[in-house]
């Protein structure tokens, strides 16, 4: 295989494994950092991301504050897979003649 096509392979793989990269680090910054706060006798505010140790506030799901994010991120897993088992495929068929 050219050193182009394993180039062009590997930045769309890059490409399409962003959002769940992305998601994936937002995802563990915020349970951190709610981890943090509730071990420290606070209550997370989720709207303005940070520990409030005077009032109390109520859970909101990352995938209600993040919809779009989450909806991204699995597309675009579903189309690394896909995309994956695609040239792995291609890959077979062209080299299995050899």
């Amino acid at each position: 295989m050219p050193f182009i096509m394993k180039r062009a392979h590997g930045m769309i793989l890059t490409v399409l494994l962003m959002a769940p990269a992305a998601f994936t680090l937002m995802y563990a910054r915020e349970f951190l950092a709610v981890d943090s706060a509730l071990d420290a006798g606070a209550s997370y505010d989720y709207r303005a991301g940070r520990a409030d140790f005077k009032q109390s506030h109520p859970f909101i799901p990352f995938a209600e504050r993040h919809s779009t994010l989450c909806t991204m991120a699995a597309w675009s897993s579903l189309g690394a897979a896909g995309y994956i088992v695609a040239v792995a495929i291609w890959f077979r068929r062209t080299h299995a003649a050899s």
